[in-house]
């Protein structure tokens, strides 16, 4: 990996800092577009009022001035969006922005001025505010956008843009073609680690097998370093090899994107079109897009909060009456896997004399002599999963989600139950699909954990905000049937 991103913090440390250090490469368009709006909006208002007061010393219509600085601006972005002028690629370019601003502020003034003959409302809006509005606006663009365009090309050197965190996995040449800052350049992907596959365009057993390996370390990789996203640098006519790839991709719970090639590239680089644009192709998408993501979090941060502060008094008797009936802490917690399989430590009131968090972990059952007389009681009614909670609150957990296991449990069923990890595509719940139909507590066999998996894998499929209300509604009632709970 190349410097640029391998010294990161070095050159964060070093260098002159931008404004896109808090503003994301994918958002940097829809600053550049408020921007324009409030500008548009100024230069308007300072054009009308400035014209009148030096002429006629009077402060004019405001109400118009804002008006047309409303429409002028909305007309402009709509113009500018279209002529795909708040693509960062092509923010770093002076000649296409100069270009484009003239191109798109002469449609706004065309458009104005056409309103104002159609609706014969001309004469209500002197010329000379119209001349200042269209010399005035068109300088503040310009000169905002050589000022984004300067931040946007500092970021970029200095490797402080905002970006998404990637892996990429490709073959050698492809990789080659493909350097860190062009991935920030061109993707706005910020390179975590890159893995090379064999160079080979006819593999061999051999070669699969050393491919199957590299994807399995990326994949490790994709969990431990908290990546939004891979990439794929492939020859596109390299089929098999990418079908094998993707298969094995698709544990992870991230969108997989495939970049265009080096004859791909070559021809878009070759076009003239202003429409041209070198756009990965998604092989895989996220099992959650991202809107969906934060109404669900916007969900367990509200129900949470509400559900904590209602409960505190009980959440307080209980800690007394653990405490009382059981020397030893007051909360169990244990290591568990969550979202892309990443560890997190998840907390319940302590039911049982023993804290097992091993290699070898004993699910409790009917008659269990390791249960606490409070304990059992708590476990019926699942009151001892009212701390998680703070789970929730921390981003560790859902309020709805596939129940997660023990570590040990974890490693165990996904040897023995197909597409197991599948149920890690989101993050897991205090309850579930599953729980709601009957499958809480111990699973006394392997038919019964598949039939539970089956349910947390139609959950992740099918999720929804309105199904999640449903999900809560259903486990109130669910606890009233404490059964196959110990």
């Amino acid at each position: 990996m190349s410097n640029f991103l391998v010294s990161e913090s070095w050159t964060q440390a070093r260098k002159p800092r931008s404004v896109f250090q808090y503003i994301s490469y994918q958002r940097i368009g829809i600053f550049t577009a408020l921007s324009d709006l409030a500008l548009i909006f100024a230069a308007s208002f300072v054009a009308g009022i400035g014209y009148h007061y030096f002429i006629f010393q009077t402060e004019g219509s405001i109400a118009e001035f804002i008006a047309i600085g409303i429409y002028s601006g909305f007309i402009f972005v709509l113009i500018a969006k279209l002529l795909r002028l708040y693509q960062p690629n092509s923010l770093l370019s002076a000649s296409v922005q100069i270009r484009g601003v003239i191109l798109a502020w002469s449609a706004v003034l065309l458009f104005v001025t056409s309103v104002f003959f159609l609706l014969k409302t001309g004469a209500n809006y002197s010329r000379g505010a119209m001349i200042g509005f269209g010399l005035i606006g068109p300088g503040l663009i310009i000169a905002s956008r050589a000022i984004i365009g300067a931040n946007l090309r500092r970021a970029l050197e200095n490797g402080t843009l905002a970006a998404q965190r990637v892996i990429v996995v490709g073959d050698p040449e492809e990789l080659a073609a493909k350097s860190a800052s062009y991935m920030l350049r061109t993707y706005g992907s910020r390179e975590v680690r890159r893995f090379e596959l064999s160079p080979t365009t006819s593999p061999s057993d051999s070669d699969i097998a050393h491919d199957t390996e590299i994807v399995d370390s990326a994949i490790k990789a994709a969990q431990a370093d908290r990546v939004e996203r891979v990439l794929l640098a492939l020859r596109w006519v390299d089929t098999l090899r990418r079908d094998l790839i993707c298969e094995r991709l698709r544990i992870l719970p991230l969108p997989v994107l495939l970049l265009p090639d080096r004859f791909v590239s070559s021809i878009f680089a070759q076009s003239n079109s202003p429409f041209r644009s070198l756009a990965a192709i998604e092989v895989q998408p996220a099992p959650v897009s991202r809107q969906d993501l934060i109404v669900k979090r916007i969900f367990d941060v509200i129900l949470a909060a509400l559900a904590l502060l209602f409960l505190s008094p009980l959440l307080l008797v209980i800690s007394l009456a653990i405490k009382l009936d059981f020397s030893g802490p007051v909360l169990f917690r244990q290591h568990r896997r969550g979202f892309n399989g990443r560890e997190f430590t998840i907390f319940k009131f302590r039911t049982m004399t023993v804290s097992e968090d091993g290699p070898a972990i004993r699910q409790a059952q009917r008659n269990d002599d390791r249960v606490t007389r409070v304990g059992r009681l708590l476990r019926m009614t699942s009151i001892d999963e009212l701390p998680q909670l703070f789970n929730v609150l921390a981003g560790k957990m859902s309020l709805v989600g596939p129940r997660p296991h023990a570590v040990a449990h974890d490693d165990e069923y996904s040897n023995s139950v197909d597409n197991y990890v599948f149920r890690h595509h989101v993050k897991p719940g205090i309850t579930g699909w599953a729980q709601v139909h009957g499958f809480r507590g111990e699973t006394s066999d392997i038919a019964l954990m598949k039939k539970r998996i089956e349910l947390d894998l139609w959950y992740v499929n099918n999720w929804s905000l309105w199904l999640d209300l449903r999900i809560v509604m259903r486990t109130c009632l669910e606890l009233l049937r404490p059964q196959n709970v110990y």
